[in-house]
């Protein structure tokens, strides 16, 4: 793999759908960076790769940098989905011109589990199974609430419903 993907540069527009800002990307540009993702940066065997839905980004727009995901926009076509935090860094909003660099972003995007949580899972094979089978994003999500916590009583409470819902979920699993 490399060090290094190529950086792509391009002038976008920014578009609101319902309440989200995005830009969209160069046709051209999103196929060359849905090759780079689905070759993984190794050598072809041969076998045609399946062209990825989601592609994982380091986006920098007018200069702030930001992780984020091109998605799907149909036609074989991607968007960039802009948030609140980037666009106001960047100082830009629907209607204005923007320029864009992307690069692929390969770092892991997944959270660390906490202790306390990490502890409750290894107890029981079940829960430990069921918290594997998440989604990347749900297991984000669900970090992201149990670690939001604010005292250690809502800690504990969180820790009790996690492993409430983890159980439920293994049980009503259909087999």
């Amino acid at each position: 793999m490399s060090a290094k993907s190529k950086l792509f540069r391009f002038m976008a527009t920014i578009y609101k759908i319902w309440m989200m800002r995005h830009v969209d990307v160069p046709e051209e540009i999103g196929k060359a960076l849905a090759k780079e993702f689905g070759s993984g940066g190794s050598r072809s065997t041969g076998a045609k790769q399946a062209k990825p839905k989601y592609i994982p980004v380091v986006a920098i727009v007018n200069g702030k940098i930001s992780r984020t995901t091109l998605v799907p926009a149909g036609g074989g076509r991607y968007r960039m989905q802009i948030n609140t935090a980037l666009r106001k860094a960047a100082h830009a909003d629907v209607g204005d011109a923007v320029s864009v660099e992307l690069r692929i972003d390969r770092a892991s995007r997944a959270l660390p589990v906490p202790a306390d949580l990490q502890a409750a899972l290894k107890r029981r094979a079940i829960l430990r199974k069921e918290f594997d089978r998440l989604t990347p994003a749900l297991r984000r999500h669900f970090i992201e609430w149990f670690d939001s916590a604010k005292s250690a009583e809502a800690r504990n409470r969180r820790l009790d419903r996690a492993v409430e819902v983890l159980l439920e979920r293994a049980l009503l699993r259909p087999r």
